[in-house]
């Protein structure tokens, strides 16, 4: 309220209670003043008579006439004035929202109930206004309209079922229909039966409705509701100790776990002493435990994680290259491999763009390694641009010097020359690579195409099948029919990313067809050319710094013109100006005839200019380098042969062990003078047996070189496998350097763990 204009009494009024002393504090003292410095006189824009009074006599005053101490005090009291208006707004406000807060905390049939009842007093209050009459006068008239569709529904029910009605019973109900009001109540029986809650008839006393109207005019619309069942009963105290029998990772059903529970309770060895039953069990499992709390202690984190509330990650203002993502994928079929050419279960590591969805790059391997990880970033930044985040799990194919440095510092990392920004994700936490991980799925629909598919809803006898079949055609004829070889492999793998890139993606934003005018989701290819138009430019590399730029590098110490990578040495003449100098060694994850000899730049941590390109024994004869592909799998290889001839040895000592003593028998007989012994006689046996058939020599016990030959017999002769064979399989597949063994070999052990299942 801006009022500008105030009569003597309000000016008063206000000096009043501000205690103002520049002014009267009554209407007669104010007025005298007023005339003495000749108000009345003044224009009508600063003196006029008060607007609505009869006969004049009222005038009223423009602000800017008093006094400045008055004027701050009616702006003051505008102040307060507003503040107590905008508080009881926001008060009104408050109270609303508790009440809908209120009110949607009712369960469905009780707010259902509250608005049918809310309907029913509208109806009676818009009766009686069209009627112009009282309020009671309407709920008299609502009585009698009910109490008429009582009769109809009776002659009704009873027309319907055939039955004659008395003359006494066709007057009473006659009766009942002359004496109802007209129609006109804006509600429906069905809406009265919902307000009578707990009745199914139309019938509503009187007493309710004044009841109804008093809770509403008085609470508000919320008071109608139903009053609540009482409360449940707590649960009894003997349940939390059940729960220590069905609560657990065996998910027992809940009668075992009842009967596990007595017998802790006779036992004495729960906390309550007090027993719950298990009608008493059932019911609060049934409707008292919600949520998550049904799965605690059955499932674990993980399992867990999957039934909570998760997060969703919006890539809608993201530009392509911002974030790759990248994981490892062990392909559910079997190639040849491109050197042994025997059956392998290859690697696959993608990267993929976040933005678009886009499958930027790839790699295979025999496992997930920083080779192929650091050969899959390379194609994609090469061809692609360089992402500025690179996120990934915490694998050692993505965790290790290569990638981040020595100590992480991003020492000659690849992540620190390319301005690249590493990110793992949490363990165990799967659902944070929810893009990736979904993509990985493309690799299962390729195995299956192909005849070597193990996957886990292969079936089993069609997976024993085919294996039996490539070993034995690898053993005859050095390679299988029906195996994959790497060309057709890699080839199907560059389809298969070329198909996914050109499909729609239900991840990417909506678009119409320009070719069939619908609407649809863009594929990865559409939503990169979409920011390509819309200004995006990737961030490229330098061809002539691209061979380089990806070239790990560690330190090392210049000795006498030499420096020496994974335990070869690299011989050049320029190195002699950095004798005892650190320096940065490049090598090439594939070749091992040289190293790039960089210096140190020890501000920045990278390497600096180039000092020379050494060669593997450039002062001496020439042999054979290894490469670190190279080393490491002589490595492995030796370490399992010789695994295997210390368990071959343990073989041999364990068959030759029940001799021995036939062996010492001999050794004393040697002290035996055989001459001076007597003429042996021949011994006559005291029952003839010579009538009986010669016992036939039991079969020679079958013996294997190595536990890989007797894994290899099993699969092809299980019916003739004996419990030894089978104890020492089992214990070489519960071993982990045992099964790679086996996986070297051409064993497949999960058939063989199959195979082991089944004779058991």
């Amino acid at each position: 309220m801006n009022q500008t204009f105030f009569s003597a009494l309000e000016i008063a009024e206000t000096v009043r209670q501000r205690g103002l002393t520049c002014w009267p504090h009554t209407e007669s003292a104010s007025i005298r003043r007023i005339k003495r410095e000749g108000w009345p006189s003044l224009p009508g824009h600063l003196a006029r008579a008060r607007a609505g009074r009869e006969g004049g006599g009222g005038m009223e005053y423009h602000i800017s006439l008093l006094p400045e101490a008055v004027q701050a005090a009616i702006a003051g009291r505008r102040a307060k004035l507003a503040l107590t208006v905008r508080h009881d707004l926001e008060a009104e406000r408050d109270r609303r929202q508790v009440e809908a807060m209120r009110v949607s905390a009712l369960d469905a049939g009780a707010r259902d109930v509250m608005q049918a009842r809310a309907e029913v007093l509208t109806a009676i209050d818009g009766y009686a206004i069209s009627r112009g009459e009282t309020r009671a006068w309407a709920i008299a008239r609502f009585g009698e309209a009910l109490e008429a569709y009582a009769a109809r529904q009776e002659i009704e029910r009873r027309r319907d079922a055939g039955e004659n009605l008395t003359p006494r019973e066709a007057a009473s109900l006659a009766q009942r229909l002359v004496l109802t009001a007209p129609d006109g109540f804006q509600i429906t029986p069905e809406r009265v039966v919902k307000a009578n809650d707990r009745k199914a008839t139309c019938e509503v006393k009187r007493a309710s409705l004044y009841a109804w109207f008093k809770a509403r005019d008085e609470e508000g619309v919320l008071a109608l509701a139903p009053t609540p069942p009482k409360q449940q009963a707590e649960i009894p105290a003997g349940f939390y100790d059940f729960l220590k029998f069905w609560a657990i990772p065996k998910k027992p059903s809940v009668p075992a776990a009842y009967a596990k529970y007595t017998e802790a309770v006779a036992a004495r060895d729960v906390v309550q002493p007090m027993t719950v039953t298990l009608q008493q069990v059932q019911y609060v499992l049934k409707h008292r435990i919600k949520g998550l709390d049904k799965y605690v202690g059955r499932e674990g984190l993980l399992t867990l994680r999957s039934r909570m509330a998760y997060v969703t990650r919006t890539t809608d203002d993201m530009w392509p290259t911002t974030v790759y993502t990248a994981d490892g994928k062990t392909f559910d079929a079997e190639v040849a491999d491109p050197v042994s050419n025997r059956p392998m279960r290859p690697e696959i590591t993608s990267v993929l763009d976040v933005a678009t969805r886009k499958c930027v790059g790839y790699a295979v391997s025999r496992k997930e390694n920083v080779i192929a990880v650091t050969e899959a970033l390379r194609r994609s930044c090469s061809v692609h641009g360089i992402c500025a985040v690179f996120y990934t799990d915490r694998g050692a194919g993505y965790k290790n010097k290569v990638m981040d440095g020595d100590d992480g510092a991003a020492l000659g990392g690849l992540m620190g020359r390319l301005g690249i920004t590493k990110m793992h994700a949490l363990p165990y936490n799967s659902q944070a690579k929810g893009i990736i991980e979904r993509f990985n799925a493309v690799w299962n629909g390729l195995a299956k195409e192909f005849p070597t598919y193990l996957g886990s809803d292969m079936d089993k006898e069609a997976k024993q099948a085919i294996h039996r079949e490539t070993r034995r055609e690898i053993r005859e004829f050095g390679a299988a029919r029906r195996l994959p070889n790497w060309q057709e492999f890699i080839a199907a793998i560059e389809k298969t990313i070329s198909e996914y890139n050109d499909k729609p993606h239900t991840g990417l934003p909506r678009f119409e067809d320009p070719v069939t005018g619908k609407m649809r989701h863009m594929s990865p290819n559409e939503a990169w050319d979409a920011h390509v138009k819309a200004g995006f430019q990737p961030v490229t590399i330098d061809p002539a710094e691209e061979d380089d730029l990806f070239r790990p590098y560690e330190i090392r110490t210049s000795r006498r013109s030499l420096v020496e990578w994974n335990t070869n040495k690299y011989f050049h003449e320029a190195l002699q100006r950095h004798e005892g100098e650190e320096v940065m060694v490049g090598y090439d994850l594939h070749q091992a005839e040289k190293v790039w000899v960089r210096e140190f730049d020890r501000n920045s941590g990278n390497p600096g200019k180039l000092i020379c390109v050494a060669i593997f024994n450039g002062n001496a004869q020439r042999y054979i380098p290894l490469t670190m592909e190279q080393k490491a799998l002589e490595d492995r290889q030796k370490a399992a042969l010789k695994r295997l001839d210390d368990k071959r040895q343990a073989k041999i000592e364990e068959l030759n062990a029940p001799f021995l003593l036939d062996q010492q028998a001999v050794e004393i007989a040697d002290f035996i003078d055989v001459a001076s012994q007597p003429e042996p006689q021949p011994i006559t046996l005291a029952v003839d047996n010579s009538d009986v058939a010669a016992v036939p020599a039991q079969p020679r016990r079958r013996v294997f070189a190595t536990d890989a030959d007797l894994a290899a017999w099993a699969l092809e002769h299980p019916e003739e496998l004996t419990p030894g064979q089978i104890d020492l399989l089992r214990d070489c597949l519960a071993r982990s350097n045992a099964r790679e063994v086996f996986r070297l070999s051409g064993i497949d052990t999960e058939a063989l763990r199959n195979l082991l299942r089944a004779v058991a």
